[in-house]
C-alpha cells in the first residue's frame, strides 16, 4: 500500500504537532480541576451572575460542570473544534492538494484504480484520527485515575471517543469539498472557516433549543450531559452521523471518478 505509507510519511510532522499540542492542552486543563473543585462555591457564584443564554451557548450546566466528567466534557468541547479543523484539513488535502497543484493527472495515470487511491488515503487518515483519539483517551484516563471522585472509565471513553465520529464526518466533508473545488488556495483557513461556522451553529442551536437545528449542529450530536445520564450516545444522532459520513464518502468516490474521467 504505497499511497497509505506515503500519506503517513507526508502527514507525520503535522500529526506529531497536533497530537502533542492537544494532549498537553488536555492535561493542563485537567490538572486545574482540583483547584477549581476547591473553589466550587466561588465558581458557582460567578456563573450564577451570567445570563442563562450565555451559559447555554457554552453548554455550561452547574450541576455537571464541577464533576470530573462534566469538566472533562466542557474542556473537550473546545478540543473538538481543533480536532474538527485537523480532520477537515486532512480531507481537503487528500486529493485537493493534487488538484490545486495540477498534479492529479499524474496521480490518476498511475497503474492504480482511482478508487484505490482514495481508499488508501482514506485509510491513512482513519489511522491518524484513531491514533490521535487514542492519545487523548490515555491522557483523560490518566487524569481520571488521579482526580475523579467517582471513577467511570466507560463514561470517559464515550466522551473522548465521540471525537472520532466527528473527525470522520469533517474528514469526509473536507474530502468532498477538496475534490469538487477546482482549486483550494488555503487549506487550513478553509478548514477553520467551515468548522468554526458549524461550531457557531452549535452554540446558536444550544440557545434556541430547537430540535431540528441540532441536525445542522455536529458539535451537539454527542451531548456530554446525555452521555453522563444514559452512559451511551444518542442513537438517533449516532445513526445520523454514520449515514451522513457514508453518504459524503460515496459522493466523494463518485465525484473523483467524474473528475478523473473528464480530465482524461
Amino acid at each position: 500500500m504505497p499511497l497509505f505509507r506515503s500519506t503517513l510519511k507526508t502527514e507525520k510532522k503535522a500529526f506529531l504537532i497536533w497530537v502533542v499540542s492537544l494532549t498537553v492542552t488536555l492535561l493542563l486543563f485537567l490538572f486545574m480541576y482540583p483547584s477549581i473543585l476547591k473553589e466550587k462555591e466561588a465558581y458557582e457564584k460567578i456563573l450564577a451572575v451570567y445570563p442563562k443564554e450565555v451559559l447555554e451557548a457554552f453548554a455550561i450546566e452547574l450541576d455537571t460542570l464541577l464533576s470530573f466528567h462534566g469538566y472533562l466534557g466542557y474542556v473537550y468541547g473546545y478540543l473538538l473544534l481543533a480536532l474538527g479543523i485537523y480532520s477537515m484539513r486532512l480531507g481537503l488535502t487528500a486529493i485537493g492538494k493534487e488538484i490545486s497543484r495540477n498534479t492529479s493527472e499524474f496521480l490518476f495515470t498511475k497503474p492504480v484504480k482511482r478508487s484505490r487511491v482514495l481508499l488508501e488515503k482514506g485509510l491513512a487518515a482513519f489511522f491518524l484520527m484513531v491514533l490521535l483519539t487514542f492519545f487523548l483517551l490515555l491522557a483523560a484516563l490518566f487524569m481520571e485515575n488521579l482526580y475523579a471522585e467517582e471513577r467511570n472509565p466507560g463514561i470517559t471513553f464515550l466522551i473522548v471517543f465521540s471525537a472520532f465520529f466527528l473527525q470522520m464526518l469533517f474528514y469526509s466533508l473536507g474530502l468532498l469539498m477538496g475534490i469538487m473545488k477546482r482549486k483550494v488556495r488555503f487549506f487550513s483557513s478553509s478548514a477553520i472557516g467551515v468548522v468554526s461556522s458549524f461550531y457557531i451553529m452549535s452554540m446558536v442551536s444550544q440557545v434556541l433549543q430547537k430540535d431540528y437545528l441540532r441536525f445542522a449542529a455536529p458539535f451537539r450530536y454527542f451531548d456530554v450531559s446525555e452521555i453522563m445520564r444514559s452512559a451511551s450516545y444518542d442513537k438517533v444522532f449516532l445513526l445520523f452521523t454514520l449515514i451522513l459520513t457514508s453518504l459524503l464518502l460515496l459522493l466523494s468516490f463518485a465525484a473523483l471518478n467524474r473528475k478523473a474521467l473528464s480530465a482524461g
